[in-house]
């Protein structure tokens, strides 16, 4: 059975397949301006309710919205 993209990112990213187990659906999803700081905060509720946040900087997000702008191009290439 060949993985699915999401796996395949999830080990890429971490080098450890066995974290594919351990993801979760998002529920909810914020973005915070952070007070004097180069970034935002990034606060995500899964459907257990349990919520984490994280401070993404400026080169971070761009770097995330460079992947996700791929994503969607390869979406609608497939999709065709």
């Amino acid at each position: 059975m060949r993985p699915s993209a999401h796996d395949t990112v999830v080990r890429s990213i971490s080098g450890r397949p066995e974290l594919r187990h351990h993801v979760t659906q998002v529920q909810e999803w914020r973005i915070e301006r952070a007070m004097d700081a180069e970034g935002f905060v990034l606060s995500i509720t899964g459907p257990d309710g349990a919520s984490q946040s994280f401070f993404v900087a400026t080169a971070d997000a761009g770097d995330i919205g460079e992947v996700l702008r791929r994503q969607a191009v390869w979406v609608d290439h497939r999709e065709q």
